[in-house]
């Protein structure tokens, strides 16, 4: 069945200083999906940054939230070399089908050679296109027939 994931990227915090002359980091995220990636807009000079920024995939059918996690790469923004990452979180979208279709807290930043390197909050809603019903709150018994 079709449906729409709402990602909200709304913080991160303890951060490892990225930057050695401002001892702070330029920080954004990186998310991807199956073929879908986009980022936030960067957090500039903070070990603690603020987003709240909303990504929306559509899914055509509920086997890809089954097999496909999503992935978001926390990365450090650098003006003259390529971006360092700072480490990734992987969300697992199983639960959403099964316990809830809600996911929100603090996930691990984690780096496979240093670790866990800082907290990223999200907040992940599904919503099947089945669930949107314009007319839900409607009047009962009240039908509409055209002719």
């Amino acid at each position: 069945m079709p449906s729409t994931i709402k990602l909200r990227i709304v913080e991160a915090r303890d951060l490892p200083v990225m930057d050695r002359k401002s001892g702070l980091t330029d920080a954004y995220v990186s998310m991807s999906f199956g073929e879908h990636t986009d980022k936030t807009p960067i957090c500039r000079k903070t070990l603690h940054p603020k987003w709240d920024h909303l990504f929306r995939v559509d899914v055509p059918e509920d086997t890809v939230l089954q097999d496909e996690p999503i992935r978001l790469t926390i990365l450090d923004k650098d003006i003259y070399s390529s971006d360092n990452t700072i480490g990734v979180v992987i969300l697992d979208l199983n639960c959403l089908l099964v316990v809830a279709m809600e996911l929100k807290g603090w996930y691990p930043i984690f780096d496979t050679l240093r670790g866990v390197r800082g907290f990223l909050y999200v907040h992940v809603q599904l919503q099947f296109f089945g669930d949107v019903n314009p007319f839900k709150s409607s009047a009962a018994g009240v039908v509409c027939t055209l002719s």
